[in-house]
């Protein structure tokens, strides 16, 4: 994405225009998360699903990036849930990459969205 500073300054500018687009919210969280900013992509993507509270991608992201922040089994429970109807196979590999990096998640929760990459 080149300069992530410039790239954020962009999606904000963005938003600042349409307020209400899901998908900025989720871009922006995305950037953040790429920069290990988890406290900043969970407020991104609770901001969206304010907008967009079906959005399975949206969804799927704020449990990823709350459970790599905090930890929280049911977090990762939800993104087991999730993950298998997520259309873009790469981008739910990333974001089991990123909760399954939570501390202190019980092992069995990892197996299980570990078990998800592998189909």
């Amino acid at each position: 994405m080149g300069n992530p500073k410039q790239t954020a300054a962009a999606f904000e500018r963005a938003l600042a225009l349409d307020p209400a687009n899901w998908s900025l919210y989720l871009d922006l969280a995305d950037l953040h998360a790429e920069q290990g900013d988890f406290a900043a992509a969970v407020r991104l993507t609770d901001q969206g699903t304010a907008h967009a509270p079906t959005e399975l991608t949206l969804r799927a992201a704020g449990a990823a990036y709350r459970a790599r922040l905090s930890g929280s089994p049911a977090d990762l429970n939800e993104l087991i849930e999730l993950a298998p109807n997520l259309p873009n196979t790469p981008y739910r590999d990333l974001l089991i990459d990123h909760a399954c990096a939570g501390p202190a998640l019980p092992a069995d929760l990892v197996t299980a969205a570990r078990r998800i990459q592998n189909t």
